[in-house]
């Protein structure tokens, strides 16, 4: 009989892990944004000629906006055996026309004098031009299809969604559309911005302090739920702190360039350390928790890669490879330190500290340590 159970509780987990994998691939709620976004990602992809490697890399574009990776699958199979050389040939016609003026020749022996060489550039030049003009095309189809399934009738909106629009906005104001559904996306799905989102509704945060804040969309929300009274940000990308000064504009927000190696300048109720540690050496990451510990007068929470979570680890270390490959983030390395470790530095400087899964419906190794002064400040 114990058997049996137990032979039934690992069935409905496996179910049960299968489930959120499968939520985790669908992105969320689809939208008609997110449905074009989706296939037009997919058409993008599957038109060039990495036939093999189409999988992975809708994976590693949808996984991280959120966007619904079994539909940009599908689109990217627009390059199945009985297509693909349809489309090839129109690459190496575009390709054709840009590089030299004139359409391939009709003569299979005139197409190979030219060599390999201008057929490959033929190639890519076609690709550079097909791949967005049908992604374009498909997302426009996709999202007018969607639309009219739908409906414009939409459910009443909670307040943490409507100030999730609001957020989203302020970094839209400069015309980005892409900014405003990528911000909303974040926050929607990441789910870090809901852990800290609750600890703020329980107990409110008062100052924050967001190290390494990235475009600080976090801090932001959190002053448009009334969840911190002020928020000071710091991050190394000067693009990205740009973004987080124009989108934090009338709130009691201040960002600004700064480095986690260097001495943190400010004293917070709250600190946030989301997703930034593991860019440092060994050395460096103890010495900026010790900083940021010893600047905050109650609560730091610290969002970080487990390198001991078997599957997860290596799905998080090749998400953290592209992403830094690419420059989508700035870092020299991907250096995961033991989770016991970075809580035995928080332990040191008199902090009790709580380990907990923070990576909700996603594929990832992320884990949440919420360190509580034991005596506050």
């Amino acid at each position: 009989m114990e058997l049996d159970a137990a032979g039934r509780g690992a069935k409905e987990g496996l179910r049960d892990r299968g489930r959120r994998a499968w939520r985790r691939l669908r992105g969320g709620e689809v939208t008609p944004v997110r449905a074009a976004a989706s296939v037009a990602v997919g058409l993008a992809i599957g038109v060039t000629p990495l036939w093999g490697v189409h999988l992975p890399l809708v994976l590693a574009v949808c996984l991280p906006l959120s966007l619904d990776a079994p539909v940009a699958y599908l689109a990217a199979n627009i390059s199945l055996p009985f297509i693909a050389p349809f489309l090839t040939m129109i690459e190496l016609e575009l390709g054709s026309l840009v590089l030299t003026g004139q359409a391939l020749p009709a003569s299979l022996a005139l197409v190979r004098a030219r060599g390999a060489g201008l057929f490959l550039k033929e190639v890519a030049v076609g690709t550079l031009i097909f791949s967005p003009c049908i992604a374009l095309v498909g997302a426009a189809c996709t999202f007018l299809l969607v639309r009219a399934v739908r409906g414009r009738a939409t459910p009443p909106r909670s307040d943490d969604e409507l100030a999730l629009d609001r957020v989203a906005a302020r970094y839209a104001s400069g015309g980005s559309r892409a900014a405003y559904h990528y911000v909303r996306g974040k926050l929607a799905g990441d789910p870090i911005a809901r852990r800290v989102m609750e600890l703020g509704a329980a107990e409110g945060l008062g100052e924050v302090l967001d190290a390494g804040c990235g475009r600080g969309q976090l801090g932001v929300l959190l002053l448009e739920r009334g969840r911190a009274t002020r928020v000071t940000g710091f991050d190394w990308d000067a693009g990205k702190v740009e973004a987080a000064t124009g989108a934090g504009r009338g709130l009691a927000a201040t960002f600004r360039t700064g480095d986690l190696r260097e001495p943190v300048g400010v004293t917070a109720d709250t600190s946030l350390l989301i997703d930034v540690l593991h860019y440092l050496t060994d050395d460096e990451q103890a010495a900026a928790l010790r900083r940021v510990a010893r600047a905050t007068r109650r609560l730091v929470v610290v969002r970080e890669l487990d390198p001991d979570r078997g599957w997860r680890s290596a799905v998080t270390r090749l998400q953290e490879a592209v992403t830094t490959g690419v420059g989508y983030n700035r870092g020299a390395r991907v250096n995961a330190r033991p989770v016991r470790e970075l809580a035995a530095v928080l332990e040191d400087e008199g902090f009790d500290v709580e380990v907990s899964p923070c990576w909700g419906r996603t594929p990832f190794a992320n884990v949440a340590l919420t360190a509580r002064r034991r005596r506050p400040l």
